[in-house]
């Protein structure tokens, strides 16, 4: 090894999802001060973006990772699911890609910036734990030899996703119940459901998605929830909205306002919990109520400032984030700006959980951004002397929401097109011409 690697920090990167392949990309450019391993224990790129009818567990009998499902299509026009300095190449024609559309977008960019050369597929990151001087040491397991490697790192960036380890709420009577259950987690298709009564409870981005999908084979399907923007969609004729449930007896429902209903399954679409159970206790981070902490601004190790997370925050542009998460952590980690101090960066997360609390958000709720993006994003590019994240690429992300619950059946028609950081066109369904729109985000 030449002189000039021997002298670079080392880091490790865990996990080659769209996180992991956007800090392979920063990290590994050229003039970089850093040589980076990756650690992906399937064999591909990707990250829940990889389907496998697999559910469950593994050929090596780890925790199946991905949520994807065979009829997924993108929620957020493909315009603003794009990594720096790689735009998508096709098809112009439509915003909503399928699933397997924005796989091959990720495998092209690991190819195009030569990335796979620095991941080892089929490694499990089994421990991470602290060293002197912020250094760590990382337990990977090899899958396929099965050996034990134990490695040291000048630094740490985990980029495992939100989307693998199911919330399931404990739900009164539940034991009672004889039929099927299942998290959308383990959802792959709607087969298994044909001619049945099912209550789908939750209607977030997945439980709306999958609501209409069982729809079109199920007898009937229940919709549970308590989201009031949800109210007035327009539903298939055998989808019913219901109240939240009250209680499970061993053939069906009973909601909170007294009715009941027979049905034959019920699919949790009710999220995710962040879970890291390779980081050591000596890591100094936990989960609280599905708060991950002490993190300052949703990415740095306060205890460790060395280790940082990627892609945690929520309801927001996912794919811009990242990238200038990223940045963020590249900037702080090679030392070209001094951080905050410990008091100082302790502080601000007070102030930010309060203020988030005074909002109105949930305790589990303390990583959602929704109208604050803009802000986390000025702060991030403050903070780091880089560029924040465009304005017009929250105005789509919000207006493709605002679609998305007035026409969820329609909305993936509309096709977007960039034209510069304040404008973009829109052509909706059944419009002969496109629409010129103007950023007009405000702060929370």
């Amino acid at each position: 090894m030449c002189l000039a690697q021997e002298n670079k920090k080392s880091v490790a990167i865990i996990g080659c999802g769209a996180a992991g392949l956007a800090a392979l990309k920063h990290f590994t450019a050229e003039g970089s001060p850093f040589k980076c391993v990756s650690f992906e224990q399937t064999d591909n790129v990707g990250g829940t973006w990889v389907y496998t009818d697999r559910v469950g567990k593994d050929k090596y009998g780890l925790p199946v990772h991905s949520s994807m499902y065979k009829s997924l299509r993108t929620n957020l026009p493909k315009e603003i699911m794009e990594l720096q300095g790689f735009p998508h190449k096709g098809p112009e024609d439509k915003s909503y890609v399928a699933a397997n559309e924005m796989l091959k977008y990720l495998e092209d960019y690991a190819d195009h910036f030569d990335l796979k050369k620095h991941i080892k597929f089929h490694h499990h990151v089994k421990e991470i734990s602290p060293l002197e001087g912020d250094r760590w040491r990382v337990t990977v397991i090899d899958l396929q030899e099965n050996n034990v490697e134990i490695l040291e790192f000048d630094g740490v960036v985990v980029c495992i996703g939100n989307y693998s380890n199911p919330a399931v709420p404990e739900v009164p009577g539940i034991e009672k119940f004889r039929g099927m259950k299942i998290h959308s987690h383990d959802y792959r298709d709607s087969s298994v459901f044909k001619d049945k009564n099912t209550v789908v409870i939750g209607c977030g981005p997945s439980g709306l998605d999958i609501s209409f999908d069982i729809a079109k084979v199920a007898e009937k399907v229940y919709l549970s929830h308590h989201n009031q923007r949800v109210k007035n969609m327009k539903f298939p004729s055998n989808m019913v909205q219901k109240i939240d449930i009250k209680e499970v007896v061993e053939n069906g429902i009973v909601f909170q306002d007294g009715s009941y209903e027979q049905v034959d399954s019920i699919l949790y679409c009710t999220g995710y919990n962040y879970k890291y159970p390779f980081l050591s206790p000596e890591c100094g981070i936990r989960v609280e109520n599905n708060h991950v902490k002490p993190l300052f601004k949703h990415i740095l190790n306060i205890e460790h400032p060395t280790m940082y997370f990627i892609g945690i925050p929520t309801n927001t542009a996912g794919f811009c984030m990242i990238d200038l998460q990223v940045q963020f952590a590249k900037t702080f980690l090679e030392g070209r700006v001094k951080l905050p101090s410990k008091e100082e960066m302790i502080e601000d997360t007070r102030l930010d959980v309060e203020s988030r609390l005074a909002s109105g958000l949930r305790p589990k709720e303390l990583h959602m951004m929704g109208r604050r993006s803009k802000d986390y994003y000025d702060s991030l590019a403050s903070l780091s002397g880089l560029e924040s994240v465009s304005p017009v690429v929250l105005q789509i992300y919000f207006d493709g929401i605002d679609r998305f619950m007035c026409d969820f059946s329609h909305f993936r028609e509309d096709k977007y097109k960039l034209l510069d950081k304040d404008h973009y066109m829109v052509q909706f369904p059944n419009e002969d011409e496109p629409v010129m729109r103007r950023q007009e985000i405000v702060s929370n």
